[in-house]
């Protein structure tokens, strides 16, 4: 029996909507071929699948019958196709990622090794943006989800968070000597301080603690990207406030990351999606790997090497 997948859609067509004028205009098909293909569906079949009055369509039994097993079969074949769509993103799909620059340069890259050893043919674009900018790339979908830090937004949006981390000061020995671990903030504000941008989450965490301690925090030098801080604090221009994660390995002898008390800074990162738009199979993946990844990943160590002075 040669019964055509488009026939079948007329069918559910009218019987959803009772009428062969309403299922026409539904379909773009004009009212005469889809009486046509209802007509066709019946002598195959060779039983009739609608009563059909002059105010009315109604199924027959015989059109109920066919009416559930084709929901079925349309259900089957659509399941069906979203398995193949999944495999296929699976396989040569492309992501794109909104993160922070510091997270980007820092913690995203162990991350993306870990995806690729389980899908090295999928494509990640990544995007370094400021926090504002992530939301704003998540919500028009130029990205997939970001992974950056909490920032006022209107609803429509999820923060998960998946790590927190400490805000520390990298400062020259010039200004602080001593075997010290800790810096307050009110120590800090007597040295010349380099600072993040006010485009940027750390500033934000930064500028509202400085206010509830109530005193003043001018940063003598001021820019958008961490390296840059880092290469002043080693030229010894100032104390970097900077996140542990990129200081991490960015230490010499005569400069000390110290954690900052009084009080004590820290910063949460997140993944950032629409709560309305489901991820497409690759980037939920990536997405999934970031919670465990982040999660259970403990914060490297800061090691303190010895060396001659630059």
């Amino acid at each position: 029996m040669d019964i055509h997948y488009k026939q079948l859609q007329t069918f559910l067509q009218v019987a959803q909507t009772g009428s062969f004028r309403s299922a026409s205009a539904q379909i773009h098909r004009s009212f005469s071929v889809v009486s046509a293909q209802i007509r066709q569906l019946e002598d195959q079949l060779g039983v009739s699948l609608f009563q059909r009055t002059t105010r009315s369509v109604k199924l027959t039994v015989a059109g109920e019958l066919l009416r559930k097993a084709a929901l079925n079969g349309f259900r089957e074949i659509e399941a069906g196709l979203q398995e193949i769509q999944e495999i296929q993103d699976l396989r040569k799909g492309r992501i794109a990622v909104a993160s922070s620059p510091i997270m980007a340069g820092t913690l995203l890259p162990p991350l993306l090794a870990a995806f690729e050893a389980h899908y090295p043919s999928i494509r990640i674009l990544v995007r370094e943006l400021t926090p504002a900018q992530i939301y704003q790339s998540v919500r028009q979908g130029e990205s997939d989800f970001g992974i950056g830090p909490a920032h006022d937004e209107d609803t429509g949006f999820s923060f998960e968070p998946i790590l927190s981390e400490e805000v520390m000061a990298l400062v020259p020995r010039k200004f602080k000597s001593g075997t010290a671990q800790t810096i307050t903030l009110r120590e800090l504000s007597r040295m010349p301080v380099l600072q993040l941008s006010q485009a940027t989450a750390l500033r934000a965490v930064l500028d509202q603690a400085v206010k509830k301690v109530g005193i003043a925090l001018e940063p003598k030098y001021e820019c958008s990207q961490a390296q840059t801080l880092i290469a002043m604090a080693h030229a010894e221009l100032g104390a970097a406030i900077l996140p542990q994660s990129i200081l991490a390995t960015q230490q010499a002898a005569h400069v000390q990351a110290l954690r900052i008390t009084a009080p004590r800074l820290k910063r949460e990162i997140g993944l950032i999606t629409l709560t309305d738009r489901p991820l497409r199979p690759a980037a939920a993946r990536l997405s999934e790997l970031a919670r465990s990844h982040f999660m259970k990943k403990p914060m490297t160590k800061i090691v303190h090497k010895q060396g001659t002075r630059p």
